[in-house]
């Protein structure tokens, strides 16, 4: 099983290094405000590379597969899968855990696709899809600027993906664009908390607010939305937060966007497929 070498091209600034806000405060009339540059694009597909050969062992110790379910269900994501050739897209499917809980919840047939930079994680969750007998189709791409057309999934998702990006934004626009009206979009991110300090720490990302998360949401065009926090294991204990929300059954246009994404891509713009 191989990975081809080329990705999709995207614009210039997805390879650029923004930075994220850690923290703020005051003294007297002086304002200050804490900033750190967060990894690029290449330097994370690195460092995911090369940890992929524990992921799904942390994955599990963390439990998130059964961790992800309960907030899936209620995000309405099973009902929605419930219509004949339902499609999903998991961005950055990492090892795969959300993609199988997901799987487990719905217990039933749909179709399944994947988006990670990492070759090295596509091909973990490659191996721990199919051993649950799911068969993916997976591809190196960037969640800010996704390989399908408009208007083509019923559930996007993503897990502790955009707390990665300093403008998650873009990102968002991207799975919405992709998203059907009425589908549901679902995402995990690091919340603040003591192990949420070490993730951002360790990896340079924002810890995102209940208020925050809606907020990014809500920018985003989408409606009903909502967020639970997510107990993990390894006493880790809520360090996630769940947020889903719709897409506007009168959102037939795709949200304002530039370059390729504003007339859609296609998959065969992105020949690294697994």
């Amino acid at each position: 099983m191989t990975i081809a070498n080329r990705i999709l091209s995207t614009p210039s600034t997805l390879g650029s290094q923004g930075s994220i806000p850690i923290a703020s405060g005051g003294f007297g009339s002086f304002e200050i405000a804490l900033r750190r540059r967060t990894r690029t694009a290449s330097d994370l597909a690195d460092m995911y590379d090369g940890a992929s050969k524990s992921w799904a062992q942390t994955s599990r110790r963390l439990g998130l597969e059964t961790a992800y379910s309960d907030p899936l269900i209620s995000s309405g994501a099973v009902e929605v899968l419930g219509k004949p050739s339902a499609h999903v897209l998991d961005c950055g499917i990492g090892s795969g855990s959300l993609s199988l809980a997901l799987a487990r919840v719905a217990q039933k047939p749909f179709d399944h696709h994947g988006i990670d930079t990492s070759s090295a994680m596509l091909a973990v969750a490659d191996a721990e899809l199919r051993r649950a007998a799911i068969v993916p189709q997976l591809h190196q791409a960037d969640v800010r600027a996704i390989p399908y057309p408009d208007l083509t999934f019923d559930v996007v998702m993503a897990a502790h993906v955009l707390e990665h990006l300093s403008e998650p934004h873009l990102a968002l626009r991207e799975m919405v664009r992709v998203l059907k009206p009425g589908g549901v979009l679902f995402a995990c991110m690091t919340r603040r908390s003591v192990f949420g300090t070490f993730v951002q720490l360790r990896w340079r990302t924002w810890t995102v607010s209940n208020q925050q998360g809606i907020a990014w949401l809500r920018e985003s065009g989408l409606t009903d939305l909502q967020a639970r926090p997510i107990e993990l294991g390894f006493g880790t204990g809520r360090a996630s937060t769940a947020f889903w929300a719709k897409k506007p059954l009168g959102a037939l246009d795709s949200p304002p966007n530039d370059g390729v994404a504003a007339r859609g891509r296609t998959v065969d713009d992105c020949p690294a497929q697994i």
